[in-house]
């Protein structure tokens, strides 16, 4: 038994992953349920590869090359996976499909993904035939048809060349013996699989409504191009249905998948059957540390953050031993980000809290990337909701824990100077019909979005500059508007996401629902946080409530709207904040001159007067002289400054008749700083006539 070649420094040290004998490894049984069938799987080869994978693979991917020869229609691949010791946590092994790559490559990119249906489906069909019908799929969502596309995987021509399985090792017990795994691939020439070639029907974004205002959507909804999910038609009326009927009452919803963009190839007729309602495509970008969405992007981004492997067989049908070989190491989300937002998009970085010390029970669910690998300067928006508001859902006494907890980490961000978008969202997989405790139902929790018309290109603008509030209950819930600005100015017309410079700022908040027309019963309590902190609060009276507040420190400033049944505090709505830097008043000016002078020769004095830009005080001293003082009540004021000698110069002035003086004038602006300057002035005065001798 060979182990692991050492080609490649370090692989050996990190993964120490044999590849047990064929009859002590991969002990599962491949499925033979869910629409199983041998129907149209003619003309192909059967390729089997088993093995065992040690938990030194934990959260890493591992592709498994395999031969289409030319002429094949279709394949179906199935797999299966079980933890090696009885103790150990149950193991999660995902499965993608990589298309021929190019001879000259090593592995396979993203450019020729095929599909990636994680765990949920354990057999799958690949063909040019495209999607079997909704009703054919809703009857049973997770079967395999033949002759048709499993939904998480792309349908086309079959190109012949290498193509690659992927498992991701979605958890391994990082305290266990590992995973034991098989996989089967079987290639079809059957003209069963093309008889009815796939033809896209694709999205193309359009404008749903062109006016400017206040939109509710759900940024984080599933559909069925996950097998499993709700066909889309459901999820989707439910959410656009008034809420009147039964419905969301929704603008738009965001669908994604988790690291498949199938939905783009069928969503034209959907969205062309909604007029004056928003589909936004995406993709639920999942890895094993944390979960994004790609929202609107023209631009996949690669999901697999960590090391990617080749495991190179000998050619035996049934592995004995095998090759593995590092062949790309791990990114950074930041890079990822970068290629979302370059395509057009925005990113949204979602439910980072969740079950964060239970990873084993939602695999990289919570977000745990640090800081500097995320970069969190290229995150557009943060789930701070994430499914039902609070538990029990029907009646909660109590807040969804991850909610808290997420606000928490949201607002540790704010304060290290990061400014992201508060989003909630549904997470919503099964059109409503929710399947856990915290699960949401499409629009509970929402997003309400400012932008200036309802497209995607324009909700995305908005999630970008932070223009939203939080809706964690939904779309029910009462609603907020906050607008601020410096007093003083035309009107306040700053919201959530916008910054204001200003010597203080004024903030206007108006409440709507949330009185004795509320959907679920208060009392409401609105408060005003600084910097996360609550730093006002008033008890909500009415249906059409007005709450004003002025504010003259730095800070963020948000709000938040609870409802306190019973004394639980139950968070309705919760908003990005409007940043306010104070502008202190600007220094007054001591700029000052000197005007007209005008000397009096009969008493002596003299007059100066002088212009002054701010007001305050102004001084005049000079030798021989008093000292003279003037009062300034209102900018460019002219002062008259009297000048009047002591008796020293009297007596000059009264024996030569006139003397020169040099004064000076300081000019002291209230608030200001002073400011002096001299000036040399004549004082003219009667010369005493000379007494004749006797």
């Amino acid at each position: 038994m060979r182990r692991i070649r050492t080609a490649i420094a370090g692989v050996a040290a990190l993964c120490a992953v044999a590849i047990l004998p064929a009859a002590a490894s991969a002990d599962c049984t491949l499925p033979t349920d869910r629409g199983f069938s041998d129907d149209l799987m003619t003309g192909g080869t059967t390729q089997t590869f088993q093995g065992h994978f040690g938990n030194q693979l934990n959260a890493k991917f591992i592709q498994l090359p395999f031969e289409v020869e030319s002429g094949v229609k279709g394949m179906r691949i199935r797999y299966c996976f079980a933890k090696s010791a009885p103790g150990d946590d149950n193991p999660t092994l995902d499965l993608g499909v990589y298309g021929a790559k190019a001879p000259s490559s090593n592995t396979w990119s993203q450019a020729q993904r095929r599909g990636w249906s994680g765990s949920s489906v354990r057999l799958i069909g690949i063909g040019e035939n495209g999607y079997s019908d909704e009703a054919t799929y809703d009857a049973a969502r997770k079967n395999y048809v033949p002759g048709r596309t499993s939904r998480a995987f792309k349908p086309g021509p079959i190109e012949a060349g290498t193509w690659a399985v992927e498992l991701g090792a979605g958890w391994i017990d990082p305290d266990g013996a590992g995973v034991d795994w098989r996989v089967e691939v079987v290639t079809s020439t059957n003209a069963g699989w093309a008889d009815d070639p796939f033809v896209a029907d694709p999205y193309a974004p359009n404008v749903a409504n062109p006016n400017p205002g206040w939109y509710q959507g759900d940024l984080h909804v599933h559909g069925e191009s996950e097998p499993g999910n709700a066909p889309m038609n459901q999820t989707l009326n439910l959410g656009f249905k008034p809420i009147s009927e039964g419905g969301s009452g929704l603008d738009f919803i965001s669908l994604v998948e988790h690291n498949n963009d199938n939905s783009r190839l069928v969503l034209g007729s959907y969205q062309d059957a909604r007029p004056g309602k928003l589909i936004i495509p995406g993709v639920e970008v999942t890895t094993y540390n944390g979960h994004a969405n790609a929202h609107g992007s023209n631009n996949f981004a690669d999901f697999r953050f960590s090391d990617i492997y080749r495991w190179d067989d000998d050619g035996d049908d049934v592995q004995t031993d095998a090759e593995l070989s590092l062949v790309r190491g791990p990114i950074n989300p930041s890079q990822e980000f970068q290629n979302i937002l370059d395509g057009g998009g925005f990113t949204q970085v979602n439910h980072p809290e969740t079950l964060k010390a239970a990873p084993q029970l939602c695999r990289g669910c919570a977000w745990t990337y640090d800081d500097a690998r995320t970069g969190w300067d290229k995150v557009s928006a943060i789930e701070i909701a994430n499914g039902a508001g609070g538990a029990p859902i029907a009646n909660p006494t109590s807040m969804n824990t991850f909610t808290i907890s997420a606000i928490e980490t949201y607002e540790r961000l704010l304060a290290a100077g990061f400014h992201i978008a508060a989003v909630g969202s549904s997470d919503d997989h099964q059109g409503g019909e929710a399947d856990g405790p915290l699960d949401g139902k499409v629009g509970t929790g929402a997003t309400v979005v400012h932008a200036d018309q309802l497209s995607q290109a324009a909700i995305t603008e908005a999630v970008k500059a932070g223009h939203t509030y939080a809706k964690p209950f939904g779309t029910t819930g009462p609603n907020v508007e906050m607008t601020a600005g410096e007093p003083g100015k035309a009107g306040y017309n700053s919201i959530p996401g916008d910054s204001v410079t200003g010597p203080s700022m004024v903030i206007q908040l108006h409440v709507t629902g949330a009185g004795t027309s509320a959907v679920r019963p208060g009392p409401y309590t609105l408060e005003v946080l600084q910097d996360g902190i609550s730093i006002d609060s008033v008890q909500v009276t009415s249906d059409d409530f007005n709450h004003n507040l002025s504010v003259d420190e730095t800070g963020r400033y948000s709000f938040k709207l609870t409802r306190n049944p019973a004394g639980a505090e139950l968070i309705e709505a919760y908003s990005t904040p409007v940043w306010f830097t104070l502008k202190a008043a600007p220094k007054p000016s001591s700029a000052f001159s000197f005007g007209a002078y005008k000397a009096n020769r009969s008493k002596g004095t003299a007059t100066l007067k002088v212009k002054v830009a701010s007001p305050g005080k102004v001084k005049l001293t000079g030798p021989g002289l008093s000292t003279a003082q003037a009062k300034v009540t209102k900018a460019n004021q002219t002062v008259t400054l009297n000048l009047k000698p002591k008796a020293s110069l009297k007596k000059t002035l009264k024996k030569k008749g006139q003397a020169k003086v040099k004064v000076k004038v300081t000019n002291s602006p209230t608030g200001g700083k002073a400011l002096s300057k001299s000036k040399t002035v004549k004082l003219l005065g009667k010369k005493a006539k000379k007494r004749k001798r006797r």
